[in-house]
């Protein structure tokens, strides 16, 4: 969401701009197909075929589908939001909007939890203009962080849940305490990890072709590693799993597994899309 704000707060209002978006559907719907096959054959799920049409419409036959279907809001809003980001008169107006979108939609998320809403939530579920519109406004006016007060916030951040559940709750399930990724915390620590990364210069020329070949498949690496989490994580919970709190290290195998298993489905579906000129 960050990225788009960052790379398309300058497209114009055309229909070269959204003969793009076919690209994406094609995918989504590739993917469909293929995990409806997968939930049929290997998690034995049983549904009609009118059924399984719905849950393609719904945008649950990928169970991560959720995110096709915010994209598909953001990419036909897109050229207006920019409009409308473009006749904002000075950098501090846009800057109070960027605190005002964080405020009603990333704070409540982390404040009213466990039965508890001090704040109002009503607009929580626009989140992903608060990091589109701060992608547009780190486009525009390049701010930087310095390395080390970035890498010790993003760590600090990243160590809040474990080090909290370390004390409290080991043994029990874990506590979300700081939130998720869309709330408070998990949006900061998303605006400091770009920052960091969108200020990196890579020279290394075989560095730059793995990062572009990477980014190229992100989506699709995405839309299919469903398939692996339920082949890897049930494999690893049935003979390693004695509690939530013991279980994280087995993360470090797992998270891998999925991705690079993902990436080499990736790389098939866009081989056979070059091959198919899609």
């Amino acid at each position: 969401m960050l990225l788009s704000g960052y790379l398309l707060v300058n497209k114009p209002f055309d229909k070269k701009y959204y003969s793009r978006g076919k690209k994406v559907i094609l995918s989504y719907l590739f993917f469909s197909l293929v995990l409806i096959l997968f939930r049929i054959f290997y998690l034995g799920e049983m549904y009609t075929p009118m059924q399984w049409v719905q849950k393609v419409l719904d945008f649950t036959a990928i169970p991560y589908g959720w995110y096709i279907e915010m994209w598909i809001g953001l990419f036909l809003l897109s050229p207006l939001i920019n409009i409308m980001y473009h006749a904002i008169p000075t950098r501090k107006h846009k800057l109070l909007l960027i605190v005002i979108l964080f405020s009603i939609t990333c704070v409540p998320l982390l404040t009213n939890r466990y039965g508890l809403s001090p704040l109002p939530e009503y607009w929580v579920s626009i989140y992903p203009l608060f990091f589109y519109f701060a992608g547009a406004y780190i486009r525009e006016y390049r701010p930087t962080i310095n390395k080390w007060l970035g890498v010790a916030i993003a760590t600090g951040i990243c160590l809040i849940n474990p080090v909290f559940n370390l004390i409290f709750a080991n043994g029990h399930d874990i506590i979300q305490v700081a939130g998720g990724p869309t709330s408070a915390f998990g949006a900061i620590l998303a605006v400091v990890v770009f920052l960091l990364f969108y200020q990196v210069d890579v020279k290394n020329a075989l560095l730059r072709r793995m990062t572009t070949f990477a980014a190229g498949m992100t989506l699709s690496v995405y839309l299919c590693c469903y398939m692996f989490d339920m082949i890897y994580y049930p494999w690893f919970e049935k003979h390693f799993f004695v509690s939530q709190s013991q279980f994280g290290p087995y993360f470090f195998i797992i998270v891998p597994l999925v991705f690079f298993s993902s990436m080499a489905v990736a790389w098939c579906k866009d081989l056979l899309f070059r091959m198919l000129r899609l």
